[in-house]
């Protein structure tokens, strides 16, 4: 099994498309396939379904891409923390952060600063909520952007709230509502919903309960993916609806349509999570810059 294989297979599970994943990772299409399928003999299990030109996680392939998430981000850990450490190497900034902020929060904020700090590094982790607060805990993460923080963690560490986010209803293409410009929360309360594991991401079953409360009835929880990507593959393929924050719209997600909650508006938080040490200079620069960036994003 090398590395390659394991980002090739990541960018594929993520974006739910194999074209889509061979330019994210700058390689031709025909080369990030034949090698998944190199992966998926070698495991000796399907990693996807392909079904007329689209791929969906089989069941062993949601359970194994957190641990190849795991594996790439440890390989890349370790590696930076041992040339640290023993080879003179400056140290580098750990920026951990949910994948729908990556290419107008994160990547403009870390280009601005490496722009002003040339010599120094910011290396990126695209890591589920729990993922990020345990690399902080061991002290593997110099900042986390999440979306969810488990009240028993907050008083663990520094909590910055950067933007505040509109979210809006997941339906499937063929749903009786999904021509509407709008939808209200209460409209959705006989439907099958499919929210974000509490495992990856601690809270988000609470949240989306008490929203559901508020609208006047319980959710029927019948699906719990472990990423956006997979939230919405999951309802575009087995049914059900969801609420995710407006802003990960610009995820792929064929098959469904995404459309903004009447009124009462709900909204969600986007926060930065910091040890309760004092920050370098360096990772001061690097959160102010971060935190100008996300203003300009909010929506709520």
């Amino acid at each position: 099994m090398e590395f390659h294989q394991l980002r090739y297979f990541v960018a594929a599970a993520e974006e739910m498309s194999m074209s889509r994943a061979a330019l994210r990772v700058h390689v031709s299409q025909p080369a990030l396939s034949r090698q998944i399928a190199l992966l998926e003999d070698e495991i000796g299990v399907a990693l996807f379904d392909r079904v007329r030109k689209r791929i969906h996680l089989t069941e062993a392939g949601a359970f194994f891409l957190n641990k190849a998430r795991q594996i790439l981000c440890d390989a890349e850990s370790g590696v930076q923390q041992v040339r640290e450490q023993f080879g003179g190497v400056r140290r580098t900034l750990r920026l951990g952060f949910i994948g729908p902020f990556l290419d107008d929060l994160v990547a403009p904020a870390v280009r601005e600063f490496q722009q002003r700090h040339a010599n120094s590094r910011v290396s990126l982790f695209d890591l589920p909520p729990s993922a990020q607060i345990e690399r902080l805990r061991q002290n593997e993460l110099d900042a986390a952007i999440l979306g969810n923080l488990d009240d028993r963690d907050r008083d663990h560490f520094v909590v910055k709230r950067l933007s505040k986010h509109r979210m809006a209803a997941v339906l499937p293409e063929a749903h009786p509502l999904a021509r509407r410009k709008s939808v209200k929360l209460a409209t959705l309360k006989d439907d099958e919903w499919v929210s974000l594991s509490n495992t990856f991401f601690p809270g988000r079953r609470d949240f989306l309960t008490e929203c559901c409360r508020q609208a006047g009835f319980v959710p029927r929880i019948t699906a719990e993916p472990d990423s956006l990507p997979l939230m919405l593959a999951t309802i575009a393929t087995t049914g059900g609806v969801g609420l995710i924050p407006a802003h990960a719209r610009k995820l792929p997600h064929s098959g469904c349509v995404i459309l903004p909650l009447a009124a009462p508006v709900i909204t969600t938080q986007l926060l930065l999570v910091l040890g309760k040490q004092a920050p370098s200079q360096e990772l001061a620069g690097l959160i102010a810059l971060i935190r100008e960036r996300a203003a300009e994003l909010g929506d709520a």
